[in-house]
């Protein structure tokens, strides 16, 4: 092969090589649907109300109520920022991340007393169960955070209470190999590190070490 033509297939590989990636991480993140409904006072609510979507997940507002505006806007106690804007009837939002794991909460603007909402973000974990001296890899976000926000994560040894390990950090996991046979758990929220405002906690995640 030519020296030219070894220049022009090196980059188009490179090119298809990233355009697999690319799709392939498309692939595994997904995007949630969260509907505005209702026809009164009485009957406007998120649906679902709580919203379980896999960590990296996207979420996206659709108002399918009767002529009536509403929004889906992050409640001031939780530092996850998104906001929807006001959606007329028939009309969906864009979708926004939810790249780390915790326990969301907001409200319509509109309507703040009687439409609540939550999204909550699972933690994962690799391998879930492996003999003593396997290095579980423990996965709280699947992107740093936002300027200004941190993540905490605590761990529950056999036998023992939840305890802070991993505190105010930006990475988005950590190996641990455990040396006392038994099931670890964890758990993770998403913290303002300058106003203290967090989240609510993830949905507890085990391994166990055999």
């Amino acid at each position: 092969m030519g020296r030219s033509l070894k220049r022009a297939v090196l980059p188009a590989v490179a090119l298809s090589v990233a355009l697999v990636l690319a799709a392939q991480a498309t692939a595994l993140a997904a995007t949630d649907t969260v509907q505005m409904v209702g026809n009164s006072l009485t009957t406007f609510a998120f649906s679902p109300v709580t919203l379980k979507a896999k960590l990296g997940d996207s979420v996206q507002w659709m108002n399918t109520s009767t002529a009536t505006p509403h929004t889906a806007t992050n409640d001031t106690t939780d530092p996850w920022v998104f906001d929807t804007g006001i959606l007329s009837a028939g009309t969906s939002s864009s979708s926004f991340a939810f790249t780390a794991a915790g326990s969301f909460t907001y409200h319509c603007n509109i309507h703040p007393t009687i439409m609540k909402g939550t999204v909550k973000v699972p933690m994962k974990a690799s391998p879930g169960s492996a003999p003593l001296g396997t290095a579980f890899k423990i996965t709280w976000a699947t992107a740093a955070p936002p300027a200004g926000l941190v993540f905490d994560v605590q761990m529950k040894a056999p036998g023992g209470q939840f305890m802070p390990w991993q505190t105010g950090v930006t990475t988005t996991f950590a190996k641990i190999t455990p040396t006392v046979a038994g099931t670890y758990t964890f758990r993770a929220l998403v913290r303002n590190s300058s106003t203290g405002t967090k989240s609510g906690f993830s949905a507890n995640k085990s391994i166990m070490a055999t």
